[in-house]
């Protein structure tokens, strides 16, 4: 019976360094930044394509005490970018506060719409 180790490995902390860009905590007053910083955690950026290889592995986050998100669209202040910060929040235990639904769903889907081709965007439309 093998045993997991209770700290992340190596290599994960490379793919993490590799892969994302730390968030600077002073881009904009959030109470969701100090949160995570007076937790322990930090807040990583990464592309749309590494960010969703990333939300895959929520243990691996948890080990290495980093929460990746895309990076933001519309500058750390966006609304939707924030619902999806809380949403990570509250998935790791760290807030309480569930984010606001219908901002949540405008997030993942602007997180859909920069993996896929850009023609696509404009062939979906107007967000409802």
């Amino acid at each position: 019976m093998s045993r997991r180790p209770t700290y992340p490995r190596t290599w994960c902390r490379a793919a993490l360094w590799l892969t994302t860009s730390r968030l600077a905590y002073g881009t904009a007053p959030y109470g969701g930044f100090a949160l995570a910083r007076d937790a322990g955690w930090t807040l990583r950026t990464a592309s749309p394509s590494w960010a969703a290889v990333w939300r895959n592995h929520p243990e691996t986050q948890h080990a290495l005490k980093a929460i990746v998100l895309p990076r933001p669209w519309r500058g750390t202040s966006d609304p939707i970018w924030r619902s999806l910060l809380g949403q990570r929040l509250y998935e790791f235990g760290i807030s309480t506060d569930k984010p606001d639904p219908w901002l949540l769903r405008q997030a993942e889907r602007e997180v859909y719409a920069r993996l896929a081709p850009p023609w696509t965007k404009m062939m979906a439309g107007p967000y409802e």
